[in-house]
């Protein structure tokens, strides 16, 4: 007898619609196998695999996944194949099937991996018990920290899905003999997503690793947001200045950004001028200028251009015109949109349009607006990115017309089957997916 994920129930909880639209994509990438034109193309089965465990059609994915060359390099990823058919086998409730898929990977190290897709998807269906019995069954002499490493991933998969207080106790149940780091420090970050400002600083103030710094800038912006902007900036500069990644400037930007959310603008901007570098003072003053437009347009767009960063000025214009269209409808927007000149900012405006229009369910005015934007590479980029918005409600027709503009069926099968991965992602997956 077939189980469910052989008969193709969905491993994850979406909508019928967004499920019916990730099945016809991959049955669109099925379709172009018989143009492969040899072994190296034929890699592209590794993704439909993939896709097709993400729909719940494990016994495909298993056949697609048999047919992949064995001469083909990078192993690895035909072991991630092998990962997501034993993730859709959980998610289904085989999870004697998916631990059998997975004791088919030889080092333990790899089983290990295959095991955390495993416990993922069983508290992505609710299964929280069965995860943690999953864990504890994974102990091995070769490896007595497995169990530890599922547990903190149990936790991490509890906070994605909103049980930020189960994460906690999965996390203090874990059996060690004194405070562990960096627990401490995923205590800490559940405690931030769940707004304990007291709770993560206390938690934060404990962990003695030079780690815990990783933790100032998201409590920098609890404490901004929860009114505290003088204990936000000493969260915040605490941090190292000029790293190689501006740490401490983006904790400074996360300050400004809950300073203009709050309406202080003022604030906002003072707080920005401690930013010395340039160009990310101008990205953190990005945050000022949209809530400035939400009631002064002419004095945001004003402070828009003002902005010398051209990546920080396309973002400022684009969010006031997107403010713009919102409040006073599009045609006010595509006018001020005709004011503006020079890339990467005129594409970024009409891109923002464009936005708005698919916000209001006007599909093909988003799509004729995003036929003019005038840089090519932008164009392509926000054409994909309202493609999969729409198969994500139910309609890939877009998606598929892209997909034709590849020239070969390798690569209509990979973005064919990335699409499809991408709606049948959780709802919490898509809300934390930059686009």
């Amino acid at each position: 007898m077939a189980t469910a994920a052989d008969a193709g129930e969905p491993p994850s909880k979406v909508s019928p619609a967004r499920l019916g639209a990730a099945r016809r994509l991959v049955r669109e990438a099925e379709a172009e196998v018989p143009r492969l034109r040899d072994d190296s193309e034929r890699g592209a089965l590794r993704n439909l695999a993939r896709a097709q465990a993400a729909i719940g059609d494990v016994a495909a994915a298993q056949k697609t996944l048999a047919d992949v060359p064995p001469n083909l390099p990078d192993r690895q990823n035909t072991l991630f194949v092998v990962q997501a058919i034993a993730a859709a086998q959980a998610a289904s409730g085989d999870t004697a099937g998916a631990l059998a898929t997975v004791r088919t990977l030889p080092p333990l190290f790899v089983q290990g991996q295959a095991l955390e897709t495993v416990v993922r998807a069983q508290v992505a269906r609710g299964d929280v018990a069965g995860a943690l019995r999953t864990a504890a069954s994974a102990a091995s002499p070769g490896d007595p920290n497995v169990t530890f490493r599922l547990m903190r991933v149990i936790a991490e998969a509890q906070a994605r899905t909103g049980d930020r207080a189960g994460a906690i106790a999965t996390l203090r149940s874990m059996p060690i003999a004194a405070p562990d780091p960096d627990v401490e420090m995923q205590v800490a970050t559940a405690q931030i997503d769940n707004g304990d400002l007291a709770g993560a600083l206390t938690t934060a103030r404990a962990i003695v690793s030079p780690n815990r710094l990783a933790l100032n800038a998201p409590l920098a912006a609890l404490q901004a947001k929860s009114g505290d902007v003088a204990g936000a900036l000493r969260t915040a500069e605490e941090l190292p200045e000029g790293t190689r990644f501006g740490v401490r400037e983006m904790a400074i930007s996360g300050v400004v950004a809950e300073q203009a959310a709050r309406g202080d603008l003022a604030g906002a901007r003072a707080t920005a001028s401690r930013i010395k570098d340039p160009a990310m003072r101008d990205q953190a003053l990005v945050a000022v200028v949209r809530a400035q437009a939400r009631a002064d347009v002419p004095g945001a767009l004003a402070a828009a251009r003002a902005l010398a960063d051209p990546g920080a000025r396309a973002s400022a214009l684009q969010a006031v015109v997107m403010r713009q269209a919102r409040d006073a409808g599009v045609a006010a927007a595509l006018a001020t949109v005709a004011g503006i000149s020079g890339e990467p900012s005129k594409s970024a405006a009409l891109i923002g349009v464009a936005r708005v229009q698919a916000e209001r369910g006007d599909s093909d005015a988003a799509w004729a607006t995003l036929a003019g934007v005038p840089d090519a590479g932008q164009r392509m980029s926000a054409e994909r990115v309202l493609a999969l918005r729409l198969a994500r409600a139910g309609d890939p027709a877009r998606f598929i017309e892209l997909s034709r503009r590849y020239p070969d069926a390798n690569a209509r099968i990979i973005a064919l089957t990335q699409a499809a991965e991408d709606v049948m992602k959780s709802e919490d997956e898509l809300r934390l997916a930059p686009e």
